[in-house]
């Protein structure tokens, strides 16, 4: 069951699921909006999680609105959303609008709480210990998904362009998290559990040779040296295909 910023989660919270294709829950049930423009506005607002000017928010979603149209389509939206979602959902205050987190929970928030609790361990920022492992397996579990997969507004150029910077910051996130579980998972002997995360984190960016070489190591502490070179040659043909460049000397005296 997702957990929130406070800790806490009841029957009443509602839960957005927007790494991967976007899902909202509030309870047991799952719902649904009659408008794109409604599953828009509450993963910009989830993700930005400040308050926005309604004027912003309505140039943002409705652009080729002028603006006495872009406000009442806005108006209309945020209805719908507090007609299914539920009045609590929303704050607004002096012509701006936010979720209200006492009653709002996502995937994405739980993901850069959890990461900020890992980069708060005792081993400082860029390190991982044996307690990063829960966190980071939670991190990667929430991760179903690019961000909002197979959404778009197509008649709002500006969203899909937030859309898309979110979506390769987040997925940054995810490579640095997978990076770290790969590291916690060596830490605790489980060679095997911390190859699923490098082949994972390969699959982010299948020219970083850092994962290629932490692939090699583990399938050669696995006993499983063919495996190991197969991984070698597989980064020298991405490596060719892709920037046309071989492999870095490091990685081919690991080979």
């Amino acid at each position: 069951m997702p957990v929130g910023r406070s800790g806490r989660w009841t029957i009443d919270t509602l839960w957005l699921s927007l790494l991967g294709a976007p899902e909202v829950c509030r309870g047991d049930h799952e719902l649904t909006f009659d408008t794109r423009k409604a599953m828009a506005v509450l993963a910009y607002l989830a993700v930005t999680d400040r308050l926005c000017r309604r004027e912003a928010l309505a140039a943002l979603c409705w652009p080729d609105a002028d603006r006495e149209r872009a406000s009442a389509a806005l108006r209309r939206t945020l209805s719908t959303i507090r007609r299914i979602a539920g009045a609590d959902v929303l704050r607004t205050e002096s012509g701006a609008v936010t979720l209200d987190h006492a009653y709002v929970r996502t995937d994405v928030g739980q993901t850069r709480d959890l990461m900020a609790q890992v980069r708060a361990h005792s081993h400082g920022p860029t390190g991982v210990c044996q307690d990063c492992l829960a966190p980071l397996t939670r991190v990667a579990d929430l991760h179903r998904g690019p961000f909002l997969e197979g959404f778009a507004l197509r008649d709002s150029p500006q969203f899909d362009d937030w859309q898309f910077v979110t979506a390769e910051e987040l997925r940054t996130e995810l490579a640095d998290a997978l990076s770290r579980l790969t590291d916690a998972h060596m830490l605790t002997g489980d060679f095997e559990a911390a190859s699923r995360a490098a082949r994972r984190r390969l699959t982010l960016d299948p020219l970083h040779e850092p994962a290629h070489r932490t692939l090699m190591r583990l399938y050669a502490w696995q006993g499983r040296r063919d495996a190991a070179l197969r991984q070698y040659r597989e980064c020298v043909r991405v490596l060719q295909a892709e920037l046309g460049v071989p492999p870095l000397a490091e990685t081919t005296r690991l080979y």
